[in-house]
């Protein structure tokens, strides 16, 4: 990822689309459709929930879209399950939109929602056979992105209940206390409306996204290889001399005699880095110990890289103007 992908390559001027682009642009917009959405089920009373939550009985039938579905609703009296789950995207999203990009990340947010759903269906059908069950939330996307985050800066501090705590430490509580609840469910004992599996669901999502690099769950690049046109190399003499006017397949007889490097030269080409590259690889490194670290570790040097790069960002954008 070079720095012409980074958040501060957008556009400086402000105006109503800026909501949908720069840095935490992804975040902003899925919050928002979160949000839509929970407004769409109090204006229509119920009747979006029956559709697009995610059921065991109508998964299994094959309305398989509603373990993405179900991920943009919440519950219309709780406004707390929306509220909480939102500020867990818009605390992680942002980081995690500043390493890997809008693409990547937003191709991360819906992975996690398939998965995490996924993982909540499975569990159902197992601890709770013949018995319809129902989820809805974002909980599992956010638990994949609280954990992902974890795992690239597991020593970050956070302010949790008044207490400050590493998030290595908060994701550890986290994971603990819902894998006790699901095994006391899976015992028969308690009862709860949340889904404890979609949750750690999640949590193993981010670990593998992290431990296996899925980048090729970025959208444009998914979109991209599917528009990409099949096509045949022919050689030249076959193109030119090959077909007669008439369509004709003839032979055509090449000359002999020579070196074979006069039919077909064998070049050795030495890979070059050019100083932009290698100023690109700078960059990236520096953001990446940001996400680590934080902008308070960087040294003179490291911002007064950030600074020619956003320098040259501008630059670039005026000469395409």
């Amino acid at each position: 990822m070079g720095i012409y992908d980074r958040a501060y390559y957008g556009d400086d001027r402000r105006d109503a689309m800026d909501f949908f682009r720069g840095e935490g642009s992804a975040t902003r917009t899925l919050i928002l459709a979160n949000v839509a959405v929970f407004i769409l089920q109090i204006l229509f009373r119920g009747s979006l929930e029956p559709i697009f939550s995610a059921s065991t009985e109508a998964i299994s039938s094959g309305q398989i879209w509603r373990l993405f579905t179900a991920n943009f609703l919440h519950n219309p009296r709780d406004p707390f399950h929306l509220i909480f789950n939102m500020l867990v995207v818009w605390f992680a999203g942002r980081e995690l939109e500043y390493i890997y990009g809008r693409n990547r990340f937003l191709g991360f947010y819906f992975g996690a929602c398939l998965f995490s759903m996924t993982v909540w269906f499975l569990t159902e059908k197992a601890i709770h056979p013949g018995q319809i069950s129902r989820a809805i939330g974002a909980s599992g996307a956010a638990m994949a992105a609280m954990m992902l985050l974890t795992l690239h800066a597991p020593k970050r501090t956070v302010i949790f209940i008044f207490f400050p705590m590493e998030l290595w430490l908060l994701m550890t509580i986290y994971v603990l206390m819902d894998g006790f609840r699901l095994f006391q469910e899976s015992q028969g004992i308690g009862g709860s409306n949340v889904a404890f599996a979609g949750h750690l669901g999640g949590v193993l999502f981010g670990y593998l996204y992290h431990t296996f690099d899925f980048s090729w769950l970025d959208p444009q690049r998914l979109w991209n290889f599917r528009r990409k046109p099949k096509f045949r190399v022919v050689g030249s003499r076959e193109r030119n001399e090959g077909t007669s006017r008439s369509g004709e397949r003839r032979t055509v007889k090449f000359p002999t005699g020579g070196t074979s490097t006069a039919v077909k030269p064998s070049v050795r080409v030495s890979p070059t880095v050019t100083a932009s590259d290698s100023f690109e690889r700078k960059v990236d490194d520096i953001l990446m110990k940001i996400a680590r670290e934080g902008q308070g570790a960087l040294t003179d040097e490291e911002r007064r890289l950030l600074e020619e790069a956003s320098r040259r960002a501008r630059s670039k954008r005026e000469n395409n103007f």
